[in-house]
Formats: C-alpha cells, structure tokens, sequence
C-alpha cells in the first residue's frame, strides 16, 4: 500500500511510505513515477544485501539497510531484514514489511513528524531515518546481553539442556546481527562517493549514523566474545560432570563385580572347598564386604573418586 506520509509544516520534499509492495502497487510506481523494472526487482526483493545504487536514467538512489528483527514463537532468535530507501528528486520512498514497520511506526508521533520537517532537504531527512534505524541493533545487542546475564546466573549454579538452547539463540542471533550492521556498515560508507548531493547538516547526520553504527558493531562484537566464553565454559562443565558421572559408575560396577563372583561361586550347585556350614553365607557376606572396602579404599588412594 502506498501512503503519501502528511508533515505539520509545509516541506519542499515528499514522502512516500510503501507497507509489502504489491503487483498494483508496482504498477502505479511505474506509471506515476516513471519506476523501471530494475528498482521494482531491488525493492522488492526480501533477501537484498544492504547497498548504494545509482540509476542514470531514472537519476534515482537506492538505499538498502538491514534492521534487526526480534524473535518470534517461530523463530527464538535475532534475525535481518532490508528496509529500502529511494529519493527521486525531492521525493523519498521507503519500502517496508509488517517485520520492519516499527522502524516507520515510530514516526507517527506528532512530535516526531515535526522533527522531520525540519529537515531542509530530502538527504537530511534520509540520514534521520539512517539514524533512528541504526540504534535498533544497540536495543538488540542490549537485550541479548540480559538474556545471557541470566544464564550465566544460572550457570554458576546448574544448566540444563533448556538454557542450552537459549544460549545457542543468543549466538545465532548475535551471528545475524554482526553481518548484517557491518554490511550496513558498508553501504554507509559507500554514501560518501555517492552521486548524493549532501547538505553540511546531512553529512552531519550521516557521521552521526556511522558513530552509532560503529558502537553497535564493536558492543555485538564484545557481546560475541563474552558468549562464546561462556558456551565454552558451560561445555567444559557439562563434559566435567558427564566424567563425573562416568567415573562414579565404573567405580560402583567394579565394586559390585565382587559379591556378583563370590555369590555366583557359592551359589553353584557343586560342592566347594573349607565352607561345609548352614552358616557360611554369613562368612561369605563378611568376606565379600571387606574387599568391596579394600577395594574402595585403593580407589581413592588412586584418585579415581
């Protein structure tokens, strides 16, 4: 759906907020707006890497830059999508999905719309954009950075399978988070030999955009380190106590190994030597408890347990 956004002052620029372009939606870019062919398939592709691109005909930027998405019941971790940003002239067209609209919700405010019309041109209102999205990835890593907080409590005390799994989403998500803000990244820095004509409060705004975009990217970054310690440390200790458990088990199967051959050798059928007794069980338990206790006592003097 197209949706020409409405401003509390009067601008010399427009914009055009376009929710899950549809076939209709393409058709009146293209005949309203002169759209070629090549912008309708960037835009409308979901899976479009973040990127600058300047189309000579159409004398029209493209803007490609990846958000966070926070997880879903499907879905337990962090992932990206694009938002697409296209000025044609003194027109802005962003293009978005239900997954992405909180970027464009948060403009809704009254206060907010006059924030941007006080931008003096189309780059400026571009870069304000740029900078409210690019402090999303810090909500993120913020958040994850609490979720892995909680596990490393956990984790002094005891882990189990479940928090396993909450510290592998943790990973994946701080995975999709790093490629995705250091390609924006990219893109941003690609702006500076972009056929853009930048306004000293554009540019500005755009150092502004790349500061916040380095911070995130260096915060995911430590946050990535300070995980993956963590998973290590969890490993080592789920490996410790499944040793643990291994070396209690081999200790007790050879301890019960003894009365399994002393009551396997009297319990026969035959006749065997220096017992002749109805009380020899109890003489045959006595001997059986003294070298399961020998036998424990060696063990610890081996180290064993």
């Amino acid at each position: 759906m197209i949706r020409k956004q409405n401003f509390p002052i009067e601008t010399k620029y427009e914009w055009y907020d376009i929710s899950n372009l549809s076939e209709l939606d393409s058709t009146r870019l293209q005949e309203e707006f002169n759209f070629t062919p090549d912008i309708i398939s960037y835009i409308s592709d979901r899976h479009e890497r973040p990127h600058y691109d300047y189309d000579i005909h159409t004398h029209s930027h493209l803007l490609v830059y990846d958000v966070p998405i926070w997880p879903t019941k499907s879905i337990r971790h962090f992932t990206s999508h694009p938002i697409t940003f296209l000025v044609l002239g003194e027109k802005v067209f962003t293009f978005h999905t239900e997954s992405t609209s909180y970027i464009f919700d948060e403009f809704n405010d009254e206060h907010m719309r006059h924030r941007l019309s006080e931008a003096k041109d189309v780059t400026e209102l571009l870069m304000i954009f740029l900078l409210y999205a690019s402090q999303y990835f810090q909500r993120a890593v913020t958040q994850l950075d609490a979720e892995r907080n909680s596990l490393d409590q956990k984790l002094s005390d005891d882990i189990d399978n479940k928090d396993l799994v909450e510290l592998s989403n943790v990973e994946k998500s701080l995975v999709y988070l790093s490629s995705s803000i250091q390609t924006d990244l990219i893109m941003l820095h690609s702006l500076d030999h972009s056929k853009l004509q930048f306004t000293k409060t554009a540019r500005e705004r755009l150092d502004d955009v790349l500061i916040e975009s380095n911070q995130s990217a260096e915060m995911i970054q430590i946050s990535q380190q300070v995980t993956k310690t963590l998973s290590a440390t969890s490993n080592n200790m789920m490996n410790n106590n499944l040793n643990d458990t291994m070396k209690f088990l081999t200790v007790w199967s050879l301890v019960l190994t003894i009365p399994t051959i002393l009551t396997g050798f009297y319990g026969m059928n035959v006749s065997l030597p220096m017992f002749h007794n109805a009380f020899d069980w109890v003489f045959v338990t006595i001997i059986m408890i003294v070298l399961m206790i020998w036998l424990v006592i060696l063990m610890r003097r081996h180290h064993f347990f």
